[in-house]
């Protein structure tokens, strides 16, 4: 696997740091720098044409949208990746119509970033053979194609699971470590008792919690949850 360079463009050095780390934690995948603000970003940028840019929306002096449009206004081949806390619809929409590559809400869990990462990897190296082919058959556009398909099927969650909520859910589980139950699960991501098992009970279906029962105390026994992948 070759390795592709990735710029980072956060204005808060310790969630830079953090992306930093996981993006050296992927096999094939280098930091080749970091930016605080846009001017550092559009020097950086201009000189070190990474492959792939990890852009924050919210800075002091720009709106990452901004440099987004920047990005691929004058470099075509680098792909950008919103990390980013801004969860309104329409900065989705504007970011996608600009041609992001994938969205990830803040707080990042690793495996969503990996999967990331490696998707952009796939989609690349598709690329590369387009490069390499002089005629494609329907086939191979299927194959190239393939990553706005998975994406689509990613992101699909049934009716009543909120991707953000689900992502703190499933962030304080993998942190800790413990078990917990749908109650104090609740109170950790600020949702009733009813929310959480909810979330709790999708992510049992879909093999990522485990549940187990307590007898301890006085009064009926709990479901006791625990990330399990």
């Amino acid at each position: 696997m070759r390795s592709w360079e990735v710029f980072i463009v956060e204005d808060d050095i310790r969630i830079a740091e953090i992306n930093r780390r996981f993006v050296e934690k992927i096999d094939g995948f280098s930091v080749c720098g970091i930016a605080l603000n846009e001017e550092e970003a559009k020097e950086q940028i201009s000189i070190l044409k990474p492959d792939l840019v990890i852009l924050d929306i919210y800075f002091p002096d720009m709106n990452g949208l901004d440099l987004l449009r920047w990005i691929r206004s004058k470099f075509r081949g680098i792909e950008v990746i919103m990390v980013t806390a801004a969860t309104e619809a329409e900065t989705l929409k504007n970011a996608l119509e600009d041609g992001i590559f994938d969205y990830i809400v803040k707080p990042v869990i690793f495996q969503r970033f990996k999967e990331t990462l490696l998707k952009f990897h796939e989609y690349k190296f598709s690329i590369q053979q387009i490069a390499a082919s002089n005629e494609l058959n329907q086939s191979i556009i299927d194959s190239i194609l393939k990553r706005e398909k998975t994406e689509s099927e990613v992101s699909f969650l049934p009716k009543g699971i909120d991707r953000i909520t689900l992502d703190k859910v499933i962030s304080i589980l993998t942190c800790h470590k413990i078990g917990y139950t749908a109650e104090e699960l609740g109170q950790l991501v600020g949702a009733s008792r009813t929310t959480a098992r909810r979330y709790l009970e999708y992510l049992v279906s879909e093999q990522k919690v485990s549940a187990d029962i307590s007898y301890g105390g006085v009064g009926r026994p709990e479901r006791i949850y625990k990330y399990s992948k």
